[in-house]
């Protein structure tokens, strides 16, 4: 007898019980879930796309994949309305702001949503840079962020320095501030890595050391000096090593060492 096409049903196939299992991967609405009750139609090609947790829920067994809806309980449907668009846009035309940006980050985190993720990170780019935007880029792992917020309190830990003890207990970002701290504080930066036990012990002394030097520096900025023979100079930075920038009329800025003016 003639063999039938391997990969092509048979007549009558489609209309047995087990081809009634839905069909997946579609990029009209197919697929609806399900908050607090209210539904909410989605794309399903789209949704897999953008949540590898989603993808995993359609791609097994579970009853989502027969019933063709998803139900989140414990979650919020407004919360949930906020995320939609990155789930089921191609180009979401919302925006981060800052009232959304923390609700978010948990269901970009916790449903594993990469551009929406990245989309908050842009939306942070913008945001000034302190201690607290730091631990925020770490708790939710935004490593260029987390990056950026690093580079920038490095290099202007006088700045920050009474905000930094929220992160002193934290061995892996202190690694990376601990030579900016010793340089604002006047010292060479430690040879290795500090034990955690040693870092806490040595952080009241270390703060201390800085907000002396930087309010030294701060009390020199303004001051009219005499500079290699000028007169009505005026220092106009204090670099670390306390050398300062003078400007000197007639010639422009020159650095100066201690002694020298």
């Amino acid at each position: 007898s003639k063999r039938w096409p391997r990969g092509f049903p048979r007549p009558g196939a489609m209309d047995s019980p087990r081809s009634s299992k839905r069909t997946r991967y579609c990029t009209d609405p197919d697929l609806l879930i399900e908050v607090e009750g209210e539904t909410f139609p989605v794309r399903s090609l789209l949704l897999m796309l953008a949540s590898p947790v989603f993808r995993r829920m359609l791609e097994s067994d579970m009853r989502e994949t027969n019933e063709g809806r998803i139900r989140l309980p414990g979650k919020s449907k407004e919360e949930f309305k906020q995320v939609l668009p990155w789930l089921n846009d191609l180009e979401p035309k919302v925006k981060v702001v800052e009232g959304t940006l923390l609700t978010l980050l948990h269901w970009a985190r916790e449903y594993q949503i990469e551009r929406l993720t990245a989309a908050c990170e842009r939306y942070l780019a913008e945001v000034e840079v302190t201690v607290s935007e730091l631990k925020l880029a770490l708790d939710f792992d935004l490593k260029e962020r987390a990056a950026h917020c690093l580079g920038a309190i490095s290099a202007d830990v006088a700045r920050h320095i009474g905000d930094l003890q929220q992160v002193v207990t934290q061995p892996e970002v202190m690694m990376h501030l601990w030579p900016s701290v010793f340089a604002a504080a006047g010292l060479p930066p430690p040879a290795k890595a500090l034990p955690l036990g040693l870092a806490t012990e040595l952080w009241p002394l270390a703060k201390a050391a800085v907000v002396h030097r930087a309010a030294l520096a701060e009390s020199y900025v303004g001051q009219d000096v005499n500079y290699d023979g000028y007169s009505g100079c005026k220092i106009k930075r204090v670099l670390d090593d306390l050398s300062v920038e003078i400007h000197v009329p007639g010639v422009g800025v020159c650095v100066a060492q201690q002694g020298e003016w």
